[in-house]
């Protein structure tokens, strides 16, 4: 997909690697749509946001990782490019669904960068489709709970994970849901409790419980709820302002960058974990620093599934 460094072959990066298609172990999507979050009053700009990080996977990313003895060869890496651009919200739900549908049944994981975090929804959606019937498990690494109803009946960034605990197959497939590193300051009570209404079938992980925890243990606990066929989403905006500033409403507080990259390899290494997204990054409010933390944050996950193909 992209040429990678252009100072010798000795120091090959993530995107010299990177083709095109949809054949991959792993396999990149682009989700540029924010109308999501302009319906529930957020900064848009997330629409830019799959642009501006394939622009730094050229020079990010070495293939082969001496730190952790892994060669991102030994597996391959497609980049599928964009759902439609041009088209409304809703279609753009319909193709993502879809072009992720057929990624799953071909063997893939899909790795989808938004983009507003209404995308979760048929990400979900997807994975739902391709269990027929077996149980998914979500996770929503997230300042926010995003379980707001429909405005004016129409989805938006903050209603994916309410649309998930609604749906039918969900429900009926004994599926699991958790949030993970939720703000209590960003959160209502109502929302709070509607959550935990859903009991067993979600659980609440606040960031008070994951910091105190740790990450490592506070993640795998959350994998170990949810099961198998793990979907996890990740919203930047659970990450500190001060590790990423480019999202649509970034935090005071919250997990940092070295967080996000543990969760990003150890999800890559759990061969239960079939599906990753990645929202509201917002290259309008911030591109660069911003920018390279979620290249690397794909960098990671696919350090994991080399692992996780290495047998290792």
């Amino acid at each position: 997909m992209s040429e990678g460094r252009t100072d010798g072959s000795a120091d090959p990066r993530l995107g010299s690697i990177i083709k095109k298609g949809f054949t991959g172990s792993v396999v990149l999507l682009g989700f540029p749509h924010d109308e999501g979050v302009r319906r529930n009053g957020g900064r848009v700009g997330a629409k830019n946001g799959p642009k501006t990080f394939r622009s730094f996977l050229e020079k990010m990313g070495t293939v082969v990782n001496p730190e952790f003895s892994l060669d991102l060869r030994s597996i391959e890496i497609s980049d599928g490019g964009d759902v439609d651009p041009d088209i409304s919200l809703e279609d753009a739900h319909k193709e993502l669904t879809k072009t992720a549908s057929q990624i799953l049944k071909s063997g893939g994981i899909p790795f989808v960068v938004g983009g507003g975090n209404d995308q979760s929804y048929p990400n979900a959606r997807a994975l739902l489709e391709y269990m027929n019937g077996d149980s998914i498990g979500v996770i929503n690494i997230d300042a926010h709970l995003d379980v707001r109803p429909l405005k004016d009946g129409k989805v938006h960034s903050g209603s994916p994970f309410r649309l998930l605990l609604s749906d039918e197959r969900f429900k009926s497939s004994s599926s699991k849901f958790c949030e993970f590193a939720s703000q209590g300051s960003q959160c209502s009570k109502e929302h709070w409790d509607y959550v935990l209404s859903h009991d067993p079938m979600t659980r609440i992980f606040p960031l008070s419980e994951v910091k105190l925890k740790g990450i490592e243990m506070a993640f795998n606990e959350a994998l170990a709820f949810l099961g198998d066929n793990i979907f996890v989403s990740f919203d930047l905006d659970s990450i500190t302002s001060a590790d990423a500033p480019g999202v649509s409403c970034p935090a005071n507080i919250g997990l940092v960058a070295e967080d996000a990259l543990f969760i990003c390899l150890a999800a890559g290494k759990n061969p239960k974990v079939k599906y990753f997204d990645v929202s509201e990054f917002n290259p309008d409010v911030e591109g660069y620093r911003t920018g390279r933390l979620v290249v690397l944050m794909f960098y990671y996950f696919c350090m994991g599934v080399a692992y996780r193909k290495s047998g290792g």
